[in-house]
């Protein structure tokens, strides 16, 4: 994993740090405001993360732990209210150990989500999974440790795909990933199990095997126009595909404007012929806090849906 890593260090973090004001036009403004603030350092042969808001994870000490009992409490009666696979739970909470971090909600909503997917049979291994902004790849790692054989791509903006490579090599070190850059790197793919794509290069996704994407509260972050671009990019799937999305109803980002769930190009023949779920999501309407009152609600209500994508071979 050292070259990918070197690569994507070369090819965003030098790069960008040379200006930080410097961004992309798939950059929203929410992104614009939280990547000034997100920061990589290597220091001793190691990497530092300092990433607001892509997660709110915390490096385990003795005094958080201590702190962190109610929670734990609060999780394990979430985990075990939505039946919680021991499996799962075991594999996400060695992950989090292995980063050195507490295991928390960010945590236990990846393993109700894995459960999920797993229990309706979209997790396979013939096709690729996306994962459009998985917060330091945490979800990646958790299918790939469950699923060794699981293809997965990650997507994400050039600073935030960085923290990704770093979380997911921590765990997988000798996994030879393919960082995809140029169109003609797709001819490599089928070489690779892991794929990193910086968004900012998100048409590169286009006309790949990828039988499920998934998308879990980062299209509310998006301006709308991006979020077409996605729904139009995965519509050129080359096999049958599915589309699992988790957002808030209804989210104003820092420049006034408002992003809502059921503005996204769905199309009505996926919802009403191959939609699987249509729902508020029962787990990600509350998070627990060791201050009560002890479960604190969301900014807004939480949607999930999933779909069969209306590909192009299909319309």
């Amino acid at each position: 994993m050292q070259n990918i890593l070197n690569s994507l260090i070369i090819q965003t973090f030098h790069i960008l740090k040379l200006n930080e004001e410097q961004f992309f036009s798939v950059t929203s403004s929410h992104w614009r405001y939280y990547g000034r603030k997100t920061q990589v350092n290597f220091t001793d042969n190691n990497y530092e993360i300092n990433a607001e808001w892509i997660s709110a994870f915390s490096k385990k000490t003795f005094l958080r732990l201590l702190r962190n009992v109610k929670n734990g409490y609060l999780l394990s009666r979430l985990m075990n209210k939505y039946n919680a696979q021991p499996e799962t739970v075991k594999a996400a909470k060695e992950i989090a150990e292995k980063h050195g971090i507490l295991f928390n909600y960010d945590h236990a909503k990846h393993v109700l989500f894995f459960d999920l997917l797993t229990s309706l049979n979209r997790l396979k291994t013939d096709d690729f999974i996306c994962i459009i902004g998985d917060g330091y790849g945490f979800f990646g790692t958790l299918i790939k440790s469950l699923i060794p054989d699981a293809k997965i791509i990650f997507i994400n903006l050039g600073r935030n795909l960085l923290i990704d490579v770093v979380c997911f090599s921590s765990i997988f070190t000798d996994n030879e990933a393919l960082h995809l850059v140029l169109e003609e790197d797709k001819e490599d793919i089928s070489n690779h199990s892991i794929i990193f794509l910086e968004a900012e290069n998100y048409e590169l996704m286009r006309d790949l095997p990828i039988s499920l994407f998934i998308n879990i509260a980062s299209m509310q972050e998006m301006d709308l126009s991006m979020i077409n671009n996605y729904f139009d990019a995965m519509r050129t799937t080359t096999v049958e595909s599915y589309f699992y999305c988790v957002n808030c109803e209804e989210k104003t980002l820092p420049d006034g404007s408002v992003i809502r769930f059921n503005d996204y190009p769905w199309q009505s023949s996926e919802i009403t012929g191959g939609g699987i779920i249509d729902d508020l999501c029962p787990w990600y309407q509350e998070y627990p806090s060791s201050i009560p009152p002890f479960w604190k609600p969301f900014d807004g209500p939480h949607w999930h849906r999933l779909i069969k994508l209306s590909t192009k071979d299909q319309t």
